[in-house]
């Protein structure tokens, strides 16, 4: 019976309910999560996919935005919970065939520097852009991700009052193809913008209102970090924080169905087991839209239009390919390090296209259900900073590659059969660039295909990786659609939380701050 009864039951482990429920646990709140794997931290997961003591980050693989981030202040994440990050001097490299490359650093000089080699021109803009918007990002835009979306519009309202912000509203409303081409002339510049909007950004180049990915890219404040010992540390940051402020995680608890009173008010819910558990206050779900509303609450709960609107949500188009190597070296661009010892330094560098339209045919390809052979392949290195993401001496690297969830003629869990071939396709291609990937330095490689994925997390459905699409019809005060866009959801007590609200970001555990606010105040708390 200890089990039986809590003030309010979140269900997933991810960020986001670690978050609430760390606040809801400061307001004295008694909290449970359920969790139907037997590891927490939804994407902030780090496992050992090709040998033990080889950590290999699935899916989110680094933080940012965490200094300006009012969450890891306000629950002590990083001062009271032992978080460690190191920070690559260079966020992003593009490998051109002819042994020439073109680098995102850290610092903004040596970012025009590393342009300036293609168009002194871009490097010039590349400059001007960042001084005219970046303030503007760290005064509204990274404060909006922490408001709900309509307190945002009034901020959105006053960033068009500034100097530059009419400007940046309206390079914000364009796609990032037609952003790049406004901006800069060279196509290696373009490319290296580009390349960083499927992965790690989520939206395609002809995504309207995905310009803003462009801007924040280049202007933005974001300070990516590795956390050491992989993104599951993170999560055990996050758990820490959330067990000290008193809640309970229930790992392998399968919660079947949300149980809602005669009166339309969710009040508890039904494992996969039969068992039920009260919830005297409310219940939050970290599941995808569909699976909490129309699997767990069910159709009959909720207004037939409603219900329409949900199975309406558009889902990413594009999922992921993943090749994850055991090492007994850290990869290395010979020929492209000698020409830019930045390539050395990358967080990731990014193979594969040269120019715009190399691109643009890879979201051909994808959306025709086939697997690109224009392909954008977002490699890693991780032990190249962090040694304990391998044991000693050894090392991990990983390739990340947009895909089509479901390949034309073929059944989704046809991949299973196909894995093996992309992934010698993926090696193949990552060779041509990393000179010393060879058969002697691979110890072990692991495919995983966008069926596994959306397997092992539920909430990714049809491998969804943002759940819901990041276009201009499901963002803000529409995300992923307007009933339930403040968190709130019609099944009073019931709220919603995740990648598919707002703000859609990456690491920062936005939408878990967002709801606390608004379950603050329906709660008297």
């Amino acid at each position: 019976m200890v089990d039986s009864e809590w003030d309010v039951i979140l269900i997933g482990a991810g960020q986001n309910n670690f978050a609430l429920g760390t606040y809801l646990g400061m307001a004295g709140l008694k909290t449970v999560i359920c969790e139907s794997r037997l590891e927490n931290g939804g994407r902030l997961a780090s496992e050992e996919i090709t040998r033990p003591g080889y950590w290999h980050n699935t899916l989110a693989y680094f933080q940012d935005n965490r200094e300006l981030s009012p969450v890891w202040k306000e629950l002590k994440w990083a001062d009271g919970h032992h978080a460690e990050f190191v920070s690559p001097p260079v966020i992003s490299a593009l490998l051109l065939p002819d042994g020439q490359s073109i680098a995102h650093h850290q610092a903004i000089e040596q970012t025009v520097a590393s342009i300036k080699r293609f168009s002194t021109k871009d490097g010039e803009a590349w400059r001007n852009l960042h001084q005219r918007f970046h303030q503007l990002i760290c005064d509204y835009l990274i404060p909006y991700y922490y408001e709900l979306p309509e307190p945002g519009a009034a901020i959105l309202q006053k960033l068009a009052n500034e100097p530059d912000g009419q400007e940046f509203r309206r390079l914000w409303r364009m796609t990032p193809r037609q952003v790049v081409d406004e901006l800069f002339e060279s196509d290696a510049v373009k490319t290296l913008v580009l390349s960083q909007m499927a992965i790690p950004r989520g939206v395609g180049v002809d995504y309207g209102g995905g310009g803003v990915e462009v801007l924040k890219l280049i202007a933005g404040d974001e300070k990516p970090e590795l956390a050491r010992g992989g993104s599951h540390s993170i999560a055990q940051v996050l758990q820490r924080a959330y067990v000290h402020n008193g809640g309970q995680i229930r790992a392998v608890h399968h919660v079947d169905k949300i149980v809602v009173n005669d009166e339309g008010r969710a009040v508890g819910v039904r494992l996969r087991d039969g068992r039920e558990w009260q919830a005297r206050l409310a219940v939050v779900s970290n599941g995808d839209p569909y699976a909490t509303l129309v699997e767990m609450v069910g159709e009959d709960y909720l207004p037939r239009t409603f219900v329409e609107r949900v199975k309406d949500i558009q889902l990413d188009e594009f999922s992921y390919f993943q090749v994850h190597l055991a090492l007994r070296a850290p990869v290395r661009y010979a020929i492209h390090e000698a020409n830019n010892p930045a390539v050395g330094q990358a967080m990731n560098v990014n193979i594969g296209p040269e120019t715009p339209a190399d691109l643009e045919a890879m979201w051909q390809e994808i959306r025709a259900g086939e697997f690109p052979t224009h392909g954008c392949l977002h490699a890693i290195c991780p032990t190249a900073f962090d040694p304990l993401q391998a044991p000693a001496g050894k090392h991990a690297g990983s390739a990340y590659l947009p895909v089509p969830f479901q390949l034309k003629g073929k059944q989704p869990e046809d991949w299973v059969k196909l894995k093996s071939s992309f992934l010698d396709t993926v090696v193949k291609t990552w060779r041509r660039f990393a000179t010393n990937l060879t058969d002697e330095n691979i110890i072990m490689k692991v495919a995983m295909e966008p069926h596994y994925m959306a397997g092992r997390w539920p909430n990714m459905r049809r491998g969804s990786v943002w759940v819901a699409r990041k276009i201009a019809t499901q963002m803000g005060g529409q995300r992923p659609i307007e009933q339930i866009s403040d968190y709130r959801t019609p099944i009073q007590g019931l709220y919603q939380v995740g990648v598919a609200m707002h703000p859609a970001d990456a690491v920062i555990a936005g939408s878990g701050h967002n709801c606390w606010k608004v379950m603050k105040q329906d709660l008297n708390l």
